[in-house]
């Protein structure tokens, strides 16, 4: 009767926090809690069936080995296994909780310097900042992405270039687009539509960005900064993505664009998904900024730079800096969250680029 009356009881409860509306802090706050308890509940009952995999092989391997049913099954074997998965799910929830709180207020502000073979003396040590993935709305309020802005301003950039996803939603353009059009650079912010500006509406949030801001907005079509006479090209495209996660590997937008690039002068891709590097690099264009992949949001931390998080399904890019010949890819964490406002081992990014004709000691 339990395993009847327990299920329905958590359903009619799920339904009724999701259709009530929170008219006040606390309501809010609940509806939060019960929310981020019931997303840690997936990853917590992953685990146990994780657990019930690893008893079950270790009890094969033990009797392959010679050992006896009853051993593999004595009170001591039981209450060790009890243990340990108690001590994991305990894991599981401390983690999450520790990814709720602190973990996605962390913000990493990531420098890297990235080398142009015949870079204009001019263009030696120009600052780009990259930021991506803001997500407005829910999760990204007036005054949080104004601390933000403060920050990248504080950076002092040449060059600012916001990599897509810019908003969920129009709702609170009032109040959030001119907060996020604070964002100053010496030769202006630049920037493109991600898949969620374009479920909201890309000519919608390019005119509230328009409107809102001073940014200009590179919609499969470049553009060209003058830096002391000396000329770096931007490209920017239009998010087109073969699902929600996934990017395509091929874009005849960009070989058109590509080509009328003058040879030997620099140039910079801002493309949402990463996923177009190769079709870049084939090219012959220098830099390539994405974003797209939030590093997972959720990630699992192993012994050098490798990261195990849902990101490695959807590209072969999930976060950081990738080279192929002179061309060189930067995958952004991203400002913002979606889904849940979580993040384990993948703070928040502002990248900084530093452009140089010799590798930077």
């Amino acid at each position: 009767m339990l395993h009847l009356a327990a299920p329905l009881g958590f359903y009619f409860v799920n339904r009724s926090l999701l259709s009530f509306p929170p008219r006040s802090n606390i309501t809010a706050w609940i509806k939060r809690a019960w929310t981020g308890l019931a997303f840690s509940s997936i990853f917590a009952s992953l685990f146990l069936v994780f657990a019930w995999v690893v008893s079950s092989l270790s009890g094969v391997v033990l009797y392959a080995l010679g050992a006896s049913a009853t051993l593999a099954l004595s009170p001591g074997a039981l209450e060790l296994a009890g243990q340990l998965t108690t001590a994991g799910l305990l894991a599981v929830f401390a983690a999450m909780a520790w990814g709720y709180t602190r973990g996605q207020a962390e913000l990493h502000i990531n420098e890297i310097s990235v080398t142009v073979p015949d870079l204009a003396a001019a263009l030696e040590g120009l600052r780009l900042v990259q930021i991506s993935d803001i997500h407005l709305g829910r999760f990204m309020s007036a005054e949080r992405i104004s601390r933000y802005v403060s920050i990248v301003n504080a950076l002092e950039p040449d060059l600012l270039c916001i990599t897509g996803d810019i908003t969920d939603g129009l709702d609170h353009a009032p109040q959030t687009f001119p907060a996020l059009g604070g964002l100053r650079a010496r030769h202006g912010v630049y920037a493109i539509l991600g898949n969620h500006d374009q479920a909201t509406g890309g000519d919608a949030v390019t005119a509230a960005l328009h409107s809102w801001t001073d940014f200009e907005v590179l919609r499969d079509r470049g553009t060209v900064v003058d830096v002391g006479g000396a000329r770096l090209h931007l490209i920017g495209l239009d998010d087109r993505g073969k699902d929600w996660a996934r990017g395509l590997l091929k874009d005849p937008v960009l070989d058109e664009l590509a080509a009328a690039l003058p040879a030997g002068e620099p140039s910079v891709l801002l493309a949402h998904r990463p996923d177009l590097f190769p079709q870049a690099a084939e090219l012959g264009l220098n830099l390539v900024l994405a974003g797209h992949t939030h590093g997972g949001q959720l990630s699992l931390p192993l012994p050098g730079r490798v990261r195990l998080s849902m990101a490695r399904f959807m590209t072969r890019y999930p976060r950081g800096t990738y080279y192929s010949g002179e061309s060189c890819l930067h995958v952004n964490r991203g400002l913002g969250m979606t889904g849940q406002p979580v993040r384990i081992a993948t703070p928040r990014e502002i990248t900084v680029i530093t452009l140089s004709r010799h590798p930077l000691s």
